[in-house]
């Protein structure tokens, strides 16, 4: 990968012992997943400094590390022949090394951004490719400042493709992102209110998703959202070939778009739908639920479809789709309790479209919707929350409701409808146990720090 010597090149740091000589065969900055030949990274911006790990890297197999403070790197470090690359900065030091090597890599890389379902189409993307190519995906969320250029660093000679997520909350990150990932292919999937607290309005969410687009390969292309105005309008900021993927329904009018999919069903086994594309006409199945997925797999298609796999192999690639947990995870419950877990996150949009699926299956059990707080809404948390329970008022479908937390008590008030609300996930649980049977079925829907899978761990078998 580099040798000392390289790094210090591209840093402009100082050896302040150890070997020049030596060559680094991985970087990382949690020091339990270092290996031997490794780069450790002593970042100083979290709960402790990663100054005190050094001897602890050392010991797992790691030749050499990014250090900031010279007293404190040579208190913590025994060996000297353990090479300290001292820098004014240990996290740009990182981004740089990334960015260097990603200017050596020739492979194609996709970048995936959006307010939800990044991940998911990730995921999608990145299984497709996997039946034919050697494929590295970003692994988990790992989509901010310090997961990408990890991301990056983990790519190795051969790989064959790339396909990485990136994620953000305040305007220009997805600017410095993309601009150290310099991607063939890039994936909007859709702006909506997810973290709305930190930019006010829909339309400043879609400026900084944009942000991506400028980042694009010429010579690749941009795989844009055609049912999301504020996504397809971005289109000017992609400097060469834009294709549109596009979700039939039956008020939706006709749009041109150059992958579609309609005819869109669910039942207790996943999505099946029908996807037209330039090469023709197929039918689909995959284990996921929700418009939104059916959604979510159409960038996945085409890309594909691009890369050379024909629409049998992404059919039977589909069928066999495995997705992260947490996101609209089925598991079982106690005694026969259908338990569908989609509590890795939440915004209002999100968790509407998460209850009419859920409600739009297993049309044998009794249903039980279970939502906690969304976080990252700003002064307007209230308002949001109670559109969501103005939306739940809507649905035909009879549920039970159970809201959790401080905020989510404002679904519940304005569904009424004897809803009730805990402000424990503690007390919440208990109540929840009266529906442990197999005529019930289950949804947890809120926002990551609500940690709703503590409850779902007292229902489980």
């Amino acid at each position: 990968m580099f040798t000392v010597k390289e790094i210090l090149q591209i840093t402009e740091g100082t050896l302040l012992q150890g070997s020049e000589n030596d060559t680094i065969t991985s970087v990382h900055f949690d020091s339990r997943q270092l290996t031997a030949g490794s780069l450790f990274v002593a970042l100083t911006g979290g709960v402790r400094d990663g100054h005190e790990f050094l001897n602890a890297a050392a010991e797992k197999g790691s030749i050499a590390a990014f250090v900031s403070d010279e007293e404190k790197a040579r208190k913590n470090t025994a060996d000297p022949a353990y090479s300290l690359i001292l820098v004014k900065d240990t996290e740009k030091a990182f981004q740089q090394l990334a960015r260097t090597y990603r200017s050596r890599l020739t492979l194609p890389i996709a970048a995936i951004t959006g307010s939800n379902g990044k991940t998911t189409t990730k995921d999608i993307l990145a299984h497709l490719l996997g039946g034919k190519m050697n494929v590295y995906k970003t692994y988990k969320n790992f989509n901010n400042h310090l997961g990408v250029p990890l991301s990056l660093l983990q790519i190795t000679p051969d790989t064959e493709v790339a396909v990485l997520e990136l994620g953000m909350n305040h305007a220009g990150e997805i600017d410095f992102l993309a601009g150290m990932v310099r991607p063939t292919y890039t994936v909007i999937t859709n702006v909506n209110d997810a973290h709305i607290e930190f930019f006010g309005s829909k339309e400043l969410i879609a400026q900084a998703k944009g942000e991506l687009l400028p980042h694009t390969d010429p010579n690749g292309f941009a795989c844009l959202n055609q049912d999301n105005d504020l996504v397809a309008n971005l289109a000017h900021l992609n400097p060469g070939k834009t294709y549109f993927y596009h979700l039939s329904q039956e008020d939706s009018g006709p749009k041109k778009a150059d992958i579609t999919a309609a005819a869109v069903s669910f039942d207790e086994t996943g999505s099946h739908f029908t996807v037209t594309d330039g090469k023709g006409q197929f039918e689909c199945h995959m284990p996921l639920f929700g418009d939104y997925n059916v959604a979510n797999a159409l960038p996945g298609i085409f890309i594909a479809s691009h890369l050379g796999l024909t629409h049998e192999e992404i059919k039977e690639r589909l069928a066999t789709l495995e997705i992260s947990s947490m996101r609209f995870e089925k598991i079982n419950g106690r005694d026969g309790l259908l338990i569908i877990n989609d509590a890795y996150n939440a915004s209002p949009s999100s968790m509407t479209a998460s209850v009419e699926t859920f409600l739009s299956i297993y049309p044998d059990r009794k249903k039980v919707i279970v939502l906690g707080d969304m976080f990252e809404l700003g002064t307007e948390s209230e308002a949001y929350h109670q559109n969501v329970g103005t939306a739940l008022k809507g649905f035909e479908k009879n549920f039970a409701l159970v809201t959790v937390g401080k905020e989510a008590k404002h679904i519940s008030d304005t569904y009424g409808r004897n809803a009730v609300h805990f402000e424990s996930k503690e007390e919440a649980a208990d109540y929840l146990k009266q529906f442990c049977s197999g005529n019930y079925g289950m949804l947890f829907k809120a926002s990551r720090g609500m940690k709703l899978e503590t409850m779902i761990d007292e229902l489980k078998n």
